[in-house]
């Protein structure tokens, strides 16, 4: 995959593949996708090729633990030896020995977590890259629960591994600074001390422009817009505190959402579902001892109408230009 062979082409950025054991066990939505059933929905919404990473690294900690408490507490004898590491494998082998005959349809990259076994993880990588091209790393913090700026201690070596290759990394994001794992103010701290890696932060960064502003002044920083619809639903819904600085939007509508975010950033601006997490009800912890209720419903196509409500120009740099862009330098 380079930028000619993908040019003009829609792109997914932000798409999860497998299972979560804890949403599973815990009757949590959503808990599992296949490179099969994402090859449908791209087929019906008119998309071309998906970005594919790993859910979560539920096989390496206790699985006890993780179901009873939603709590990540390292197991002896851990099914997977490093964090992501069969769920990274399951990903090739999806590509490559289950459904060989979609490998065009779909871009890999693997997660990572920035504070366990680290280089371990990165030897991983490379033994995988031996099989299949990764195209960057995926970071969630909150559902490793590591916070994100590990990345300049700890993590260091993922940094490494992705400039040495000339690949981006992706990372969930919260302006909200109860959000111990990946509060985006921290994220921009690892950005700031790396301008020669790309980054891209995820959910619009629930459409703070202070912080908006920021990542559109940056030259390595592109923000995605996966789970519109229930970010809009989700600014609507929690209070944010007087002090929050929002973009001035309709935000009764996600369409005109991702409109005005078009309008007012049309070089950083990437378009993703987060598929199949468009739909997110779960109980997620956010910090040591506090946990969050989330009940939110989207859909993929509802993901898509977003993206078909722009103008052409504008449709083709927020699901091709600005992602290549992000993806390839």
């Amino acid at each position: 995959m380079d930028k000619k062979k993908l040019k003009g082409k829609i792109i997914d950025c932000h798409n999860h593949i497998g299972v979560s054991i804890k949403a599973y066990a815990r009757s949590e939505y959503p808990y599992a996708e296949t490179v099969e059933s994402l090859f449908c929905k791209q087929q019906s919404a008119g998309v071309d090729v998906n970005i594919i990473f790993p859910f979560t690294s539920d096989l390496f900690f206790n699985l006890r633990s993780l179901i009873s408490k939603g709590v990540n507490i390292s197991d002896r004898q851990p099914f997977s030896k490093v964090p992501f590491g069969s769920e990274n494998s399951l990903i090739m082998d999806e590509l490559l020995r289950f459904n060989p005959e979609y490998r065009d349809n779909f871009i890999p990259f693997v997660s990572a977590d920035p504070m366990r076994k680290v280089e371990a993880q990165v030897k991983h990588f490379e033994s995988l890259e031996k099989k299949c091209p990764i195209y960057g790393i995926k970071i969630n913090p909150t559902s490793s629960q590591s916070r994100i700026d590990s990345l300049l201690k700890k993590g260091e070596p993922l940094l490494r591994y992705a400039r040495e290759r000339n690949i981006p990394f992706l990372f969930h994001t919260s302006p909200s600074t109860d959000d111990y794992y990946s509060y985006v103010g921290d994220a921009l701290k690892v950005v700031e001390k790396n301008p020669d890696v790309r980054f891209a932060l995820a959910h619009a960064i629930v459409f703070h422009k202070g912080f908006l502003d920021v990542a559109d002044s940056m030259p390595n920083v592109w923000v995605d817009t996966a789970a519109l619809k229930i970010q809009v639903d989700l600014f609507n819904r929690e209070k944010f505190g007087e002090n929050y600085q929002a973009i001035d939007a309709d935000f009764s509508d996600h369409k005109k959402v991702m409109q005005k975010l078009m309008e007012l950033y049309p070089h950083t601006i990437i378009w993703g579902s987060d598929s199949p997490a468009y739909s997110y009800i779960c109980r997620r912890l956010q910090d040591k001892d506090r946990y969050m209720d989330f009940n939110y419903k989207g859909s993929y196509q509802g993901e898509k109408d977003a993206l078909d409500s722009l103008p052409k120009h504008l449709k083709e740099k927020a699901s091709n230009i600005n992602t290549l862009d992000w993806l390839f330098g």
